[in-house]
C-alpha cells in the first residue's frame, strides 16, 4: 500500500497538518446521544480496548468485543479481559455484521490484516473507528466508500484513560473524520459522542486530521513522552550510583520523581514546574536544560524529518516483517539496565524533595517538552496539537513509570511508540555522554546549593523567568488549561 501522506500535494500536506480546532465545551452538550442505542463493537481488548470500553459502558453505551476465533477458544488475555469485566465476546462473523460502530483497537502492526478481514463483514453505512491513524496515513489503507471512518485518539496510555475517567476527569482527545470516508456526514457527531463517552471532553478535544494526529503522535512518543524519559531515567540513576548515592534511594527518586515533578507541569506548565525549585536551583535547571537543548536539537529534528518523510515507518515495518527482531531485543536490554533491576527503597521522600533532589530531571523535562513542541510546530503541526503531544501527555506517561518503571511504560504504550522510544534512547545516550560527565549529585540526588543561601542575580532571574513564560508552549498551554476545570490531583 502507498503512504497516504506522500500522495498528497505540498499544499494538502500543510492543510492537513495545520487542521486543528480546539472545541468549546458547549459543543458537547448532546453528550453520547449520537451513539445511544447503537451497537458498538470493539476489536481487541488490550490496554486501550478494555479501558475505553469500560468508560463507554459507564457512559451508558452498548459495548461488546470481537476477537479472533483462536483468542476466544484459547482464552487468551484479550478474551479474559473482556469476559471477566462482563462484556459480551464473539468472533468477527458473530458480531461485526451487526455493528453500527466498529472500533479497531488492535496493535498498529495488525491493522492491515484486521481491517481487510472485517471490512467485508461490515454492514452498509456502518462506521469504522481508529485511535491512531497509522494504518490510514502510513500504510494507505483504502476503506469501502459506503463506510464512515473516524478517529478518536485519547492522548495517553489506556490505563490513564480509565484512571482519569474514574477521577471524574479525562484525557485530552483528538478527533478526526477521514475526508475520503464520510458519505452520510455523520462522522463528526459520532466522534464527538465517542470522545464524550470516554471522558475526553472534560480535558479538551481537538478537531483535527488523521495526518496531523499521526505525525505529531509519532514525534511526541519517540522524543519527550517515552524516549527522553527512558534516557533520563537510566543516565540519572547511573550518575547517582557512580557518585555513591544509596541505590534504593536513587531508584525511588527516579521511579516516582517523574510522576511528581510532571504533576506540577500538568497544572501550570513548565513555568509552574520550575517555580517549585528554589531560585538558585531554577537558574541551574534552566542552564542545564539550555545546554541539553543545544545538544539534542539535531536529534529531535532528525526524528521529525524521518517521521514526515515516512522513513521511520518504513524502518519499523521492516522490523515487523522480521517478527520484531529489533524491538524484542531492545525490550530485553531495557530490562537488564541497573535502574530497572534495582528495587526502590523503603524510604520516605516528600513531594518537595523530589523537586529539590531532582533538578536535573526537571531540566530533562523542560528541554524535551520545548524541543518536541518546537520541532512539531516548525514542521507545520498546529500549536494546540503539539502541546498535547509534548507537554500534557508527559505526566500521563510518567504515571506509568511510577508503577513498574520502564517496563510498565513500554508495556502500556503501543508497539509503535515503544519502537520509536528505543530508537531515540539509543541515539540520545551517546550524545549526552560528555554532558553527563560534568554533572554531580548537587543536581541529582541531593539539594542544589546546600548551605550557600538563596541569593541570585535579579537580572538573571528575570531573564530566566521571561524565557520560560514566553515560550510558545506556555502561551498555548495556559489557554488550553483554562478549560480543564475538572482536573484532579494524583500526588
Amino acid at each position: 500500500m502507498t503512504n497516504y501522506f506522500n500522495t498528497l500535494s505540498l499544499r494538502d500536506k500543510l492543510q492537513q497538518l495545520g487542521k486543528c480546532r480546539f472545541m468549546d465545551t458547549s459543543e458537547f452538550t448532546d453528550g453520547v446521544t449520537a451513539l445511544k442505542g447503537k451497537k458498538i463493537v470493539i476489536i481487541g481488548c488490550g490496554a486501550q480496548g478494555l479501558n475505553q470500553g469500560l468508560n463507554m459502558r459507564d457512559s451508558g453505551l452498548d459495548i461488546s468485543y470481537t476477537l479472533r476465533e483462536a483468542a476466544i477458544k484459547e482464552k487468551r488475555a484479550s478474551y479474559v479481559n473482556a469476559a471477566e469485566n462482563g462484556f459480551t465476546v464473539g468472533t468477527y462473523k458473530e458480531l461485526v455484521p451487526g455493528a453500527d460502530l466498529l472500533i479497531n483497537l488492535t496493535p498498529d502492526k495488525q491493522h492491515t490484516n484486521v481491517v481487510q478481514t472485517v471490512m467485508p463483514l461490515m454492514k452498509k453505512g456502518a462506521t469504522l473507528s481508529y485511535s491512531h491513524g497509522f494504518n490510514i496515513v502510513e500504510e494507505g489503507m483504502q476503506v469501502r466508500k459506503d463506510l464512515t471512518v473516524i478517529m478518536v485518539a485519547p492522548k495517553s496510555p489506556g490505563s490513564e484513560v480509565r484512571e482519569e475517567y474514574k477521577r471524574g476527569f479525562g484525557v485530552p482527545t483528538l478527533i478526526a473524520v477521514h475526508p475520503e470516508n464520510d458519505p452520510e456526514g455523520k462522522g463528526l457527531a459520532q466522534a464527538k459522542a465517542y470522545a464524550a463517552a470516554t471522558g475526553g471532553h472534560k480535558a479538551g478535544v481537538l478537531e483535527s486530521s488523521f495526518v496531523a494526529e499521526v505525525k505529531s503522535d509519532l514525534m511526541g512518543e519517540q522524543t519527550i513522552l517515552c524516549g527522553l524519559l527512558q534516557t533520563g531515567s537510566i543516565l540519572c540513576f547511573d550518575k547517582m550510583i557512580e557518585k555513591g548515592i544509596e541505590p534504593g534511594y536513587a531508584s525511588k527518586l527516579i521511579q516516582f520523581g517523574w510522576e511528581t515533578i510532571t504533576e506540577g507541569l500538568k497544572y501550570g506548565g513548565i513555568t509552574n514546574m520550575m517555580d517549585r525549585l528554589s531560585n538558585p536551583a531554577k537558574i541551574k535547571a534552566f542552564d542545564l536544560s539550555e545546554e541539553m537543548k543545544s545538544i539534542m536539537r539535531p536529534l529531535f529534528q532528525k526524528h521529525m524529518d524521518d517521521i514526515m518523510s515516512g522513513h521511520f515507518s518504513k524502518t519499523m515495518m521492516e522490523d515487523w516483517a522480521k517478527d520484531d527482531k529489533n524491538l524484542l531485543s531492545w525490550r530485553a536490554a531495557t530490562g537488564e539496565t541497573a535502574f530497572e533491576k534495582t528495587k526502590a527503597g523503603d524510604i520516605k521522600i516528600s513531594e518537595q524533595e523530589y523537586y529539590d533532589h531532582g533538578v536535573l530531571m526537571v531540566a530533562y523535562v523542560r528541554a524535551g517538552v520545548e524541543l518536541a513542541y518546537e520541532a512539531m510546530t516548525a514542521s507545520g503541526i498546529i500549536g494546540e496539537s503539539a502541546y498535547y503531544e509534548s507537554l500534557h501527555e508527559t505526566p500521563l506517561i510518567a504515571n506509568t513509570i511510577a508503577r513498574k518503571k520502564l517496563f510498565e511504560m513500554n508495556r502500556v504504550i503501543s508497539d509503535t511508540a515503544e519502537y520509536g522510544c528505543y530508537l531515540f534512547d539509543h541515539a540520545c545516550k551517546p550524545l549526552l555522554k560528555d554532558f553527563m560527565k560534568k554533572v554531580d549529585v548537587d543536581v541529582i540526588g541531593k539539594s542544589y546549593g546546600q548551605g550557600k543561601g538563596n541569593g541570585v542575580s535579579n537580572a538573571k532571574l528575570i531573564q530566566v523567568n521571561k524565557a520560560l513564560r514566553e515560550h510558545p508552549v506556555e502561551i498555548v498551554g495556559a489557554r488550553l488549561r483554562a478549560s480543564m476545570t475538572a482536573m484532579k490531583p494524583i500526588v
